[in-house]
């Protein structure tokens, strides 16, 4: 007799990640953490974040890396060249819904993808940029963007 009526023991063996009979299961491979490496840059600066953050109590959205007392995320958009995620329909658009939500709770959003990782040490130069929007946070406010790129 199951403990839980109506789930099979497949039904648990898949929640609790086991092996099911017949089929091994398949491991991810997700490549590099660039989200740890930044977090590792912003810990050698000081600065203090969280990883995997929820910013809205009764959504399931997370931050990759949060400064919550500034308000202030980073996001890493893995696949992006690859069809991942990311770039796909449903996940492009469950990532403009989460966006827009952060924004219109007073957030500041920083996404960076596999294109920022090619030069070295990429994510000091991320570190570096989140830290003097903290220090300076009207640094971008009123600007043309020409001269914020400059």
């Amino acid at each position: 007799m199951n403990r839980f009526p109506g789930w099979s023991m497949k039904d648990i063996e898949r929640l609790n990640g086991e092996k099911i009979e017949g089929k091994p299961k398949k491991k991810r491979n997700d490549g590099p953490d660039y989200a740890g490496m930044i977090s590792s840059a912003l810990d050698m600066l000081g600065v203090d974040h969280v990883r995997e953050y929820k910013f809205l109590h009764d959504r399931r959205f997370r931050f990759d890396i949060a400064i919550p007392g500034e308000m202030v995320a980073v996001e890493f958009e893995g696949g992006v060249f690859t069809s991942g995620r990311h770039t796909r329909g449903k996940g492009y658009s469950r990532d403009a819904k989460k966006y827009n939500l952060a924004v219109r709770h007073g957030w500041r959003l920083f996404r960076y993808t596999t294109a920022d990782t090619n030069k070295i040490n990429w994510e000091f130069e991320v570190a570096d940029e989140i830290k003097r929007l903290i220090k300076n946070p009207n640094r971008f406010a009123n600007k043309p963007i020409a001269e914020i790129e400059n």
